[in-house]
């Protein structure tokens, strides 16, 4: 019959443990290891605080935080039958230079079906969306934002959604301009205003 313990004494194995490995210290770890194969090194380590890898952003504390930059890149994710509505009232307003790719998605619909001229149609579980993007500068980010809601609302789900995104540098690839002069465009929303 195996020999059982007395409440409160220590097993062989706990009185080993014990022995050769002492209760943890959050502060410092120092291996007490008796044993003469590793009499040689004993070690000391220190826990060290490090400031974190990733760094707290201020919109997590600050609802208003908007980053702070001099072009952003607005996304606009919308209806296909809707895009050239909005693209013709962006070059009434000078801006040009819009980037358009078809994408597939779900939001609030939930892939349910999309109406178009009175009719339904579905296709797997995502709706065929279009996402435009545009970079601008500062300045105009608004006036992008509320012409690209006038022309794509229709009031029903499944509008799309606007993300704003800042954009550190635009360089043309074409003569390496950077910054103000290669977001410039002939004939854009810079020329309308200082006319």
């Amino acid at each position: 019959m195996a020999a059982t313990a007395k409440p409160g004494s220590l097993t062989p194995l706990h009185s080993h443990l014990r022995k050769h490995f002492p209760p943890f210290d959050s502060t410092f770890i120092r291996p007490k290891i008796r044993d003469s194969r590793f009499s040689r090194s004993n070690p000391t380590l220190r826990h060290v605080r490090t400031a974190p890898v990733v760094p707290v952003l201020r919109a997590q504390s600050f609802p208003e935080y908007i980053p702070d930059a001099k072009f952003y890149r607005v996304e606009a994710i919308l209806r296909p039958w809707r895009v050239s509505q909005v693209s013709s009232a962006l070059l009434k307003i000078g801006i040009r230079g819009v980037t358009v790719s078809d994408v597939r998605g779900f939001g609030a619909q939930g892939g349910s079906t999309e109406r178009q001229g009175g009719s339904e149609f579905s296709e797997d579980k995502f709706v065929a969306k279009v996402k435009m993007e545009i970079v601008v500068s500062k300045d105009q980010v608004e006036a992008v934002i509320e012409k690209i809601i006038e022309e794509a609302r229709t009031g029903e789900l499944g509008d799309g959604k606007i993300f704003l995104v800042p954009v550190s540098d635009v360089i043309r690839v074409r003569t390496g301009e950077r910054g103000d002069q290669a977001e410039r465009m002939t004939g854009g929303r810079s020329d309308m205003t200082s006319a």
